[in-house]
């Protein structure tokens, strides 16, 4: 009993607790809805204080970086072998994703490049090449070192296209050894004046790269296929240079990016490309829709006259780039093809066609070519004969052909390349003119795609009588061209369709002697003879020393070459050589 009333009672204690905390809560509440406010107290005024802590804000908003990029058309997509590249996209290409040994200024000076220095031997023969160290490859991040310039040396030869034709007549592969780890010895057959030009063209691959994609058993014995096919697919380039290969898209664009660890950064403009885009198409429709959407900076050379016109006038910030350099516009007259295998014939075309009206009509920016290789270039020299528009010379020339009465038995078929399609025009033009003679040739005038072209120029059972094409010289030198137009080297590529069979033992001993020439002075004087000797064969109709032309967008694009400030001669859209800066910021603002 006394045990439960005890817990009773503990019970009824802690209830009245309780009650009374509770008791006491409410009434502080209601005194204090009854209390008094107090009054504000306005502070005098002092002076704002100094906040030397920062204030938690809101993060500001970062603007995302705007990749610098520069998209360029060409006629083709670049062939991305240097092995096998040497058309004006492919030659853009290389220049920028592989390094040379050498090097050109834009005052046209030779000087050292992967190579740190070079002695050359009293007779010309033996040249020894010291390299630079902590020269990297794009994708093995291995050391440039002597092998790798043997290998692509040994490659290119051995493969025999694109550039070999600078070089395998005269690099004695046999003799020609790696001294050391830096050092290089390249032994010639015979002297070679314009060495030191011919190594621009020696793209330096990655040797150790290449071997690990060799296919056996391939065209080149022991070689297998020389890393051809891989380095072709564009998957990855085996270069040092520059720019690296981001994507290959076959037959549309290929695509490079910087190279951020290449050796030779600080040569970089400021405001350089991130990424380059390298079109291949030259569609006046589309390049005009992509320059008007600001979609493409740099044009192709290619386009119709009133396309270029049309851009300028049309597109606020696009202009024009009048860019001069070592190219030339031939109608290669193919010797071994009835009627042209007589002189008397391709002499009389050539009085038959009318250059003023080509110029004033069709090409107002070109310069009027009078012979074999353009004047800028050095060892130039003028003509025999000054050849002007003369139908009547053209008359009694085709008067002495063996062919003279019997003209309508041999038309003459006219190509023009699709992707040019100004080109055209100049072909109607030597259709009427020639046409017009009244003495029963024929001329077809037939559109062929490039690559056609190039196919159907292999073999002189394939080629045109005629076909219209723009010829690049590779060194500025007189010797580069003929050693490209008309050397029986060189033939079964699209840089000849004369065919020169009868002529070719002289003419080859003619051009290979002038070229191994030494002396500077005795080289030059050479040049104008073969110069002269091949014009009297009339081979070729020359008509342009051409000026490139190309759209671009100038508020974006700061280009020196455009403004006159940089040459256009060698090496193209070599990047590093253009010095280009592009800015992002201000298409942004177009385009807002």
């Amino acid at each position: 009993m006394s045990r439960i009333f005890t817990q009773a009672l503990t019970r009824l204690q802690l209830v009245i607790i309780i009650v009374i905390i509770v008791i006491a809560v409410v009434g502080g509440a209601i005194a204090a809805l009854y209390r008094p406010t107090a009054p504000t107290l306005t502070p005098s005024p002092t002076p704002t204080p100094v906040i030397t802590t920062p204030m938690p804000t809101t993060p500001p908003t970062t603007s995302p970086v705007v990749e610098r990029i520069l998209r360029v058309s060409f006629a083709n997509v670049p062939y991305p072998d240097p092995a096998v590249g040497s058309d004006e996209a492919s030659s853009n290409f290389l220049a920028n994703v592989y390094d040379t040994l050498v090097y050109v200024t834009p005052n046209l000076t030779i000087i050292p490049w992967v190579t740190e220095r070079w002695d050359v031997s009293s007779d010309g023969l033996i040249w020894t090449f010291y390299l630079r160290k902590g020269v990297k490859f794009h994708v093995t991040g291995r050391e440039m070192i002597a092998d790798d310039v043997y290998f692509s040396l040994l490659r290119l030869i051995t493969i025999g296209e694109g550039y070999a034709y600078l070089l395998a007549p005269y690099v004695d592969m046999n003799k020609t050894k790696v001294i050391d780890q830096y050092t290089i010895q390249i032994v010639l057959k015979k002297p070679y004046g314009a060495f030191l030009w011919a190594l621009l063209r020696l793209y330096i691959v990655d040797s150790e790269l290449v071997k690990q994609h060799i296919k056996r058993p391939g065209p080149y014995g022991e070689w297998g296929d020389f890393g051809r096919e891989w380095l072709m697919s564009g998957e990855k380039d085996a270069g040092s240079g520059p720019y690296m290969i981001k994507e290959y898209r076959r037959g549309e664009a290929m695509i490079l990016q910087k190279y951020k660890d290449w050796w030779n950064a600080k040569a970089f403009a400021p405001n350089a490309p991130d990424t380059v885009i390298m079109y291949g198409f030259t569609d006046p429709s589309t390049i005009r829709t992509l320059m008007a959407r600001r979609e493409l900076e740099i044009t192709d050379q290619w386009q119709p006259l009133e396309n270029y016109e049309w851009m300028i006038n049309n597109i606020k910030y696009v202009e024009l780039a009048k860019l001069h350099g070592g190219q030339e516009f031939y109608l290669m007259l193919n010797s071994q093809k009835p009627p042209l295998d007589d002189i008397h014939v391709r002499k009389a075309l050539a009085y038959a066609f009318d250059y003023e009206t080509a110029i004033k009509q069709i090409n107002p920016y070109e310069k009027r070519a009078i012979t074999v290789a353009p004047s800028a270039l050095l060892g130039w020299c003028a003509p025999p004969e000054n050849i002007t528009y003369d139908p009547q010379k053209a008359i009694e020339e085709l008067k002495k052909s063996k062919y003279w009465g019997q003209f309508d038995k041999y038309p003459i078929d006219y190509w023009w390349v699709a992707e040019v399609p100004w080109e055209e025009r100049v072909a109607l033009l030597f259709k009427s003119n020639v046409e017009g003679l009244g003495v029963g040739l024929k001329v077809n005038v037939i559109k062929m795609p490039w690559l056609s072209v190039v196919e159907a120029l292999s073999k002189v059972n394939t080629s045109p009588h005629i076909v219209s094409i723009f010829v690049q010289t590779d060194y500025p030198e007189v010797g580069s061209m003929l050693m490209n137009r008309y050397h029986s080297k060189t033939y079964g590529t699209w840089m000849q369709n004369e065919w020169l069979y009868n002529y070719q033992p002289q003419l080859d001993r003619m051009i290979e002697d002038a070229v191994a020439t030494l002396n500077t002075q005795e080289r030059y004087a050479k040049y104008c003879q073969v110069m002269n000797y091949i014009f009297n064969l009339y081979p070729s109709i020359y008509l342009y020393e051409h000026t490139t032309l190309k759209a671009y967008q100038a508020y974006y694009v700061d280009w020196p070459a455009a403004k006159g400030n940089a040459p256009y001669l060698i090496l193209g859209l070599d990047l590093e050589y253009w010095r280009i800066n592009v800015y992002p910021e201000k298409r942004a603002e177009l385009l807002k």
